[in-house]
């Protein structure tokens, strides 16, 4: 069994030992993300559904990052948790030719992209983020892609966009919304989680690196 002690500390251990999303990852840059947690009789999962700007893969991306007693699989970018839902499409010049969305093409008239080199020097990332303002659904990994993470016996009790991710100097324990986030788990109930007044999870807190 567990309890909220034992979760907080397997956290602290897990993003310690870069096996939870760091979004201040220098070679990843997280976009947009979602959290959701489970639990069975007597383990717990944390998945994390992260937008992901990856120039080293396919560039714009969604990933499946767990956490828990109960993740099911090896963890670490050689795995099956990378899904490519969509495809940026740039001439020699870096003008956008087209831009695919789970195989849709999207209106270029309707996209905001708002460049700042001095952030961030990709213009694929930019294209990326104004993709997550307006296409955040689909853009994420699906419910099909995630089922292969989540144990069929797991009850799913939280879903989140905006929480106070953790960094270096502020492991999961001492954060806010982590603590929540182990009273939910431990009880079985949602109306535990009590959302944090600065949320951390937009891009624009983790960069520039």
């Amino acid at each position: 069994m567990f309890n909220r002690h034992s979760i907080l500390s397997f956290l602290d251990n897990a993003f310690q030992s870069i096996e939870m999303p760091n979004f201040g990852n220098v070679n990843i840059d997280y976009v947009s993300s979602r959290l959701l947690a489970y639990r069975s009789t007597n383990k717990w999962l944390l998945l994390f559904n992260s937008v992901v700007w990856w120039p080293a893969a396919e560039g714009l991306m969604a990933i499946v990052e767990a956490v828990g007693t109960g993740v099911v699989g090896r963890q670490g970018f050689d795995n099956d948790r990378a899904f490519v839902p969509g495809c940026i499409e740039l001439d020699d010049e870096e003008n956008i030719v087209s831009i695919l969305v789970r195989g849709e093409d999207i209106d270029l008239t309707g996209l905001a992209i708002q460049s700042n080199y001095d952030v961030q020097p990709e213009y694929g990332f930019w294209i990326s983020v104004a993709l997550a303002e307006k296409y955040k659904e689909s853009l994420l990994a699906t419910q099909t892609e995630i089922e292969q993470f989540i144990p069929p016996d797991f009850q799913h009790l939280l879903t989140i966009d905006e929480w106070d991710h953790p960094t270096w100097d502020m492991p999961p324990s001492r954060t806010v919304g982590f603590p929540h986030i182990a009273n939910v788990l431990v009880a079985s109930d949602p109306s535990l989680w009590i959302p944090v007044e600065a949320p951390n999870t937009h891009w624009s807190h983790w960069h520039p690196k």
